[in-house]
C-alpha cells in the first residue's frame, strides 16, 4: 500500500515547533482521555469556536498522526497571501455551508491509507458551546454533513472533541470524546448510496458524545471551564452579517428559545407560535425569537465588538 509519507509528509519541525509554541507556552492545552486512541488515523471531529481551533488540535495532533486539516474555502479567498503557507500546515479548503463531494475526493484517496487522518470541524462555523448543546434540536439544523460522510466514505472511525475556548497563558482544556464507529449508522448503503437520513442520525451521535465531553471536562480539569462569549452579529460564509433588530437581549430570546425546544420535545408541538401561547410568552417576544430562530439556523452567531446592554 502507498503510505501517506509517501505523498504527503508533515514537516516534524514544524509539526514540534508548533507543539510546543502554540499548546505549550502561548496557550497551555491540557488534553484529557487521549489514551483512547488506538488507532492508527482518525477522523477528529472537533467543535468550533475560534479561529485558533484548526492550529490548536493540528499541533496537539501532528506529531503523533499523519494529518491533514480541513479550513473554509472562503478564509482562502479573503487572505490570498496567507493560503500560500497554510498548506506547510497542511491545511486545505473546503466549503462549509454543504457537502461537496468532489472537494473531498483527494483527502478520500488519501484516507485510503491506513496511517493517514483528518480534522475537520463538523459545525464549519464558530458556535459558543452552551447554545451548541442546550439548543441542539435547532443546531443539527445547520451542521453541515461533510464530516460524517468523510469518516463513512473512508471507513475511519469518528472522534468527538470538545475544545475549551481558549485563553492565552492560560490552562486550557481538550477532551477526546467517546469514538463512533460509521459503520453503525448505515450511513453508506450495501449498494453504494448515501442514507442522507442516517448521516443525520450519525451528526445527532456527535454532538451528544461533544455533549458528554462538554460536562466531563471541569471535573477533569478540575475547573470550571471558560465562558465564550456570546456573540451578537450573524456571518454568513462570505464574512458579511446579518445583525439581529434587537442583539441586546439576545441572551434572553436564547433562553426562551431553549425554554420553547424543551416544550416542544414533551408536547410534539412544533409551532413557535402556538407554543409561546401556551407558555405565555408575549407575541412580541415570540416574533424575536422566531428572528433569533431564523437567523441561528442560517448563519450562527459568530463575532461583535458590541456589549450587551442586559444579560
Amino acid at each position: 500500500m502507498e503510505t501517506s509519507k509517501q505523498y504527503h509528509k508533515i514537516n516534524p519541525v514544524l509539526a514540534n515547533a508548533g507543539h510546543i509554541l502554540l499548546t505549550k507556552l502561548l496557550f497551555p492545552t491540557t488534553e484529557y482521555r487521549k489514551d483512547i486512541l488506538k488507532e492508527k488515523s482518525y477522523i477528529f471531529a472537533p467543535n468550533h469556536t475560534n479561529n485558533l481551533d484548526g492550529y490548536i488540535i493540528w499541533c496537539l495532533l501532528s506529531h503523533e498522526f499523519d494529518i491533514d486539516v480541513f479550513m473554509f474555502k472562503e478564509f482562502w479567498n479573503r487572505f490570498p497571501k496567507l493560503s500560500i503557507i497554510l498548506p506547510l500546515f497542511n491545511t486545505y479548503p473546503i466549503t462549509r455551508d454543504k457537502l461537496v463531494p468532489s472537494e473531498l475526493k483527494e483527502e478520500l484517496r488519501k484516507l485510503k491509507d491506513e496511517l493517514h487522518s483528518l480534522v475537520i470541524f463538523p459545525q464549519g462555523r464558530h458556535v459558543d458551546p452552551k447554545v451548541m448543546l442546550n439548543l441542539a434540536r435547532y443546531h443539527l439544523n445547520t451542521i453541515p454533513m461533510g464530516a460524517f460522510y468523510v469518516a463513512a466514505k473512508a471507513n475511519k472511525p469518528l472522534v468527538p472533541i470538545y475544545m475549551e475556548p481558549q485563553k492565552a497563558f492560560s490552562q486550557n482544556a481538550v477532551v477526546y470524546g467517546n469514538i463512533l464507529n460509521p459503520e453503525d449508522y448505515n450511513v453508506i448503503s450495501n449498494n453504494g448510496r448515501l442514507q442522507k437520513d442516517n448521516l443525520i442520525y450519525f451528526a445527532k451521535a456527535w454532538l451528544e458524545e461533544v455533549n458528554k465531553a462538554y460536562q466531563l471536562a471541569p471535573q477533569l480539569a478540575n475547573r470550571q471551564m471558560r465562558d465564550y462569549p456570546i456573540h451578537l452579529n450573524y456571518t454568513d460564509a462570505s464574512g458579511s452579517a446579518e445583525p439581529l433588530t434587537d442583539p441586546n437581549n439576545i441572551v434572553k430570546y436564547f433562553n426562551e428559545l431553549k425554554l420553547l425546544s424543551e416544550y416542544s420535545s414533551k408536547s410534539g408541538i412544533t409551532d413557535i407560535y402556538t407554543l409561546g401561547k401556551i407558555i405565555g410568552i408575549p407575541l412580541e417576544d415570540i416574533e424575536k425569537i422566531d428572528e433569533v430562530k431564523r437567523v441561528y439556523e442560517q448563519h450562527l452567531l459568530r463575532s461583535s465588538k458590541v456589549k450587551m446592554k442586559t444579560m
